[in-house]
């Protein structure tokens, strides 16, 4: 069983979003663009997310998506964690090389109105201060690790100090959803990568479209990956490599937290089951809810 969101709607696994790579400005920048927007919202409902929320955690799953297959390095998985002692608390997002995501908040509700400007939702402020930290799980079985302190946590400019500081690669990184009182109206973004080997008017160029670019939200809800891709890399030979799909899709089943189950001590499992002896367990990252009976946990 599903959590159901504040506003009655039930979320629905595997709706897709869209991810598109490949390469501009006769090869001298490398780019990946994402429209994560049925994504973000399925992750809004399950995990009912506030406004803020839903936006940190939706350019987090931007990030993810694009950094893994951004990667010099084949990735199985990459993680994305945010952790900074505003009170969002833990920001974290999952993609893997099957084009499945998943994530969560670590308070999902929170509401700050008044921290930003009108129209402008305050993640920076939710976030605060802190680290953020990449892991990538490769294709040989071995994991890779790099942090850096957040600059301003709005997430967007945080990975471009990443790719900057951990990969010394200077990119520019354009995450952010749009909300409105139905839900996630766009969500998702753009990374391009300037190749050592960019000629100088290229990266010019691609200074000039990105100054021009009010919000990639709002190119998103207004042309999707294409509009995206047209404004930021007008003028600049764009080739596409490869499209694929994306989607919100959990790992969790109810096997996997019934190992987590039979390793509470009795007196735990005593407290969290109901008089009938029953206990349900709800994922963390898609908030589905499984059901098991206390004589379960005793035959393990």
């Amino acid at each position: 069983m599903a959590r159901v969101a504040r506003d009655g709607r039930e979320p629905r696994f595997g709706v897709e979003g869209r991810l598109e790579l490949g390469v501009a400005g006769a090869a001298g920048l490398r780019w990946g663009a994402v429209d994560l927007t049925p994504v973000v919202e399925e992750a809004r409902l399950r995990h009912d997310l506030s406004p803020v929320a839903a936006a940190a955690l939706g350019r987090a799953l931007a990030g993810a998506s694009l950094l893994l297959h951004l990667s010099a390095r084949a990735c199985r998985r990459l993680t994305v964690v945010v952790t900074g002692d505003g009170p969002l608390g833990k920001v974290l997002a999952e993609a893997d090389d099957a084009g499945n995501l998943r994530g969560l908040v670590a308070e999902p509700r929170v509401d700050l109105p008044a921290a930003a400007p009108p129209g402008k939702l305050p993640v920076g402020a939710a976030v605060g201060k802190g680290r953020l930290r990449v892991v990538r799980d490769l294709a040989d079985g071995s994991t890779y690790e790099s942090q850096v302190e957040l600059q301003t946590g709005e997430i967007g400019l945080d990975l471009a100090h990443f790719l900057d500081q951990s990969e010394q690669t200077p990119s520019a990184v354009l995450v952010g959803v749009l909300e409105g009182p139905e839900g996630v109206r766009a969500a998702g973004g753009m990374i391009v990568e300037v190749m050592p080997d960019a000629a100088p008017q290229v990266v010019e160029r691609l200074e000039e479209n990105l100054s021009a670019v009010a919000g990639v939200s709002r190119r998103l809800e207004a042309g999707g990956v294409e509009g995206v891709v047209t404004a930021v890399l007008a003028g600049l030979d764009v080739e596409r490599l490869e499209r694929l799909p994306v989607r919100f899709r959990c790992s969790c089943s109810r096997e996997t937290l019934l190992d987590h189950l039979v390793t509470l001590t009795a007196e735990e499992r005593a407290e969290v089951a109901d008089p009938d002896g029953k206990i349900e367990a709800e994922c963390a990252y898609c908030a589905a809810r499984y059901l098991y009976l206390s004589a379960e946990l005793d035959t393990q």
